[in-house]
């Protein structure tokens, strides 16, 4: 019988997989995985925390004060956040954390499209905005690649 319960613990409880939408915990990394490789390991974790009322450069800032190896999104990285934002707003309203991406909020990038403008995501998808705006409904979460 002994034999029978460890063997379900090391088959259930020593090895996580992920999936987009899952909770992140691990080794002081908390998140929302973005992204997993195909044995399940997290790759890209999307933060918990956001930050608002924000121009672009500011965003970059606050991003990278969340601590090593956290930054603003790249255009392509919040392309694939936005795909899997009714997962990742499951997860937020679990963790009693602000929703992602709901009425007219605006998410900055790190890509620029221009010398004055830089990607960000919005109710219609990613597209080029003034970087320069710090109006309330823009915004920035963090990622990190694990």
């Amino acid at each position: 019988m002994l034999c029978l319960a460890v063997s379900a613990l090391i088959l259930t409880g020593c090895s996580s997989s992920y999936a987009p939408g899952d909770y992140y915990s691990s080794k002081g990394d908390k998140g929302i995985v973005l992204q997993a490789d195909a044995e399940g390991n997290a790759t890209l974790i999307l933060s918990l925390d956001e930050a608002s009322n924000l121009a672009s450069d500011s965003a970059i800032l606050w991003a990278s004060s969340l601590g090593q190896g956290w930054s603003l999104p790249s255009k392509d990285q919040m392309t694939l956040a936005r795909k899997y934002r009714s997962l990742i707003n499951i997860c937020l309203r679990n963790h009693k954390q602000p929703e992602f991406l709901t009425g007219h909020t605006f998410y900055w990038t790190a890509t620029p499209c221009s010398q004055s403008h830089v990607y960000a995501c919005g109710p219609e998808g990613v597209r080029c905005y003034f970087k320069s705006n710090t109006s309330p409904y823009y915004r920035a979460r963090a990622v990190k690649s694990l």
